[in-house]
């Protein structure tokens, strides 16, 4: 079994953030994404992972290049955006020697057991399951009883055998490498049209639903917040590195995570808001939900914003 990690998009509605850090190296807790994703494809038994990268795609080498994985981890740079279905097939020759392999969009967080899933797949011989899970915010895959993939986005791929049940695509899909030979040849696609028209005529393509585990995209500043709200809901208490310095008198409150060697100043006041590394927050700031970039200096009061340098 292998993986690959999807990492190459744009991250435009996480702008001014993406602009100094691609959305797969966002931390969570003070760990980026894109680790969790490597360590949990370990954990499932994964020989070896394949990343696709393109903005800030130095960031990602460097970062996977300072990894200490346990698995070959290799990063595959796209000149020109290839999408979600051309980067998985621009990387055919890297699971032709795998039994199945296991793709995962770098902007999410789950904590599934994907074990039974695996199992499933394999049982069913498919050669692609979407793993789905119900969440009404994003629910837009009709599957029938038999897991038969029926509808998406409200567009009927294949008559069901039953009642449609509408779920969310996770973005998380177990492939089996036969599936590639269907794929076109090279160039820019989109995976979920293809797998669209793959289901209409008949393919092996069918979803899991997930019954237990957390799942959450992050594909906007305030899904990235809400994030850490949902994970330090019980804790409650702030994630404060180890290498950063916090003066006497800083006052905190709420979901407070703060970065590798930023700096928050006497007299400031922090409430639900994630600082990321080497920040400096000066003496007497304010800062309300709020997102700090990277070795950005914070004055004065800031509510509701995603700051950035400069």
């Amino acid at each position: 079994m292998k993986g690959m990690i999807l990492a190459a998009g744009l991250g435009t509605r996480l702008e001014p953030l993406t602009s100094i850090r691609p959305k797969p190296l966002f931390p969570v807790l003070n760990r980026p994404l894109l680790g969790i994703a490597i360590e949990q494809l370990r954990g499932m038994g994964a020989t070896g992972v394949v990343i696709n990268a393109h903005h800030l795609a130095e960031q990602v080498e460097r970062f996977v290049g300072r990894g200490q994985w346990g698995l070959g981890v290799e990063v595959r740079v796209e000149p020109e955006i290839l999408g979600t279905g051309g980067g998985i097939k621009n990387c055919a020759d890297f699971f032709y020697d795998a039994s199945l392999f296991v793709v995962i969009n770098a902007d999410i967080y789950h904590t599934f057991d994907l074990s039974p899933a695996l199992h499933y797949h394999t049982e069913a011989q498919n050669l692609v399951t979407l793993i789905l899970c119900d969440d009404p915010r994003f629910n837009q895959v009709g599957i029938d009883e038999k897991g038969r993939i029926v509808s998406v986005r409200g567009r009927e791929v294949q008559k069901p055998l039953s009642p449609a049940q509408i779920l969310t695509f996770t973005g998380i899909h177990i492939i089996s490498p036969r599936l590639l030979d269907y794929m076109p040849s090279a160039g820019y696609f989109d995976i979920m049209e293809f797998y669209i028209e793959f289901a209409s005529q008949g393919g092996a393509i069918k979803g899991y639903q997930m019954q237990q585990g957390y799942w959450r995209d992050i594909g906007r500043v305030e899904d990235y917040r809400a994030l850490h709200e949902d994970l330090l809901r019980v804790k409650r208490e702030p994630i404060i590195h180890p290498e950063a310095h916090i003066e006497e008198g800083v006052q905190m409150e709420g979901i407070i995570c703060v970065g590798k060697g930023t700096y928050i100043k006497v007299g400031s006041f922090i409430k639900d808001s994630i600082i990321w590394d080497e920040a400096v927050i000066d003496p007497g700031s304010i800062l309300e939900s709020c997102v700090v970039g990277d070795r950005t200096q914070v004055t004065g009061r800031h509510q509701g914003e995603a700051l950035i340098p400069g």
